[in-house]
């Protein structure tokens, strides 16, 4: 009899002990996991704005032009393969249109974030979406800003008033070092 008790008691503890080994084992496997989420690297597509309605110049909200309406269906496009977690733009119209075609597409929303606020716009991005994929719609004086802040060189001197068609694609690794790629997409501009 006190030989069945024992024997009962024996499996009872192994059960128990095998029951913690799962759930530290399943904890480890999440931390591992988290932590694998967190060494990827952050990829952010930014644009500027696609071209603007100018024929009011103390509209200071415009819309986009047919051009600029084309641009943003070729963003789409050009994006069309690649997997996209966030869309972000300014509080104007025409960087919301701009990733309009993306967003309905994906059926994201496009965050809004402070046109001027590089450094958290860049902790937002780094924070929220490790591993992910992000596009950005910018403006001619802030695309370029937010590049460094991230902490990327500078790839061209300046975009100009008439320039739409560049995007840089950032990729920040899990250390924060930034590289940036340029190329460029729709049609052509000055």
């Amino acid at each position: 009899m006190q030989l069945n008790f024992l024997l009962k008691l024996w499996l009872l503890l192994l059960l128990f002990l095998s029951v913690a080994a799962c759930r530290s084992n399943t904890t480890a496997n999440e931390e591992a996991l988290a932590d694998r989420a967190a060494s990827k690297p952050v990829t952010v597509y930014l644009v500027r704005h696609a071209e603007k309605e100018t024929a009011d110049p103390k509209n200071e909200d415009p819309d986009l032009t047919a051009a600029g309406v084309a641009r943003a269906e070729a963003l789409r496009a050009l994006l069309e393969e690649q997997e996209v977690h966030a869309l972000y733009a300014t509080k104007y119209i025409r960087t919301i249109n701009t990733l309009k075609p993306l967003a309905d597409a994906r059926q994201l929303e496009v965050r809004q974030y402070e046109a001027h606020d590089f450094d958290n716009l860049k902790q937002q991005l780094l924070q929220n979406h490790q591993g992910e994929t992000v596009v950005i719609a910018g403006h001619s004086n802030t695309i370029l800003p937010i590049i460094e802040a991230l902490g990327a060189k500078r790839p061209i001197s300046e975009i100009t008033d008439s320039t739409y068609d560049h995007i840089f694609k950032v990729t920040v690794d899990s250390g924060g070092t930034a590289t940036v790629e340029t190329s460029r997409f729709g049609a052509a501009s000055n």
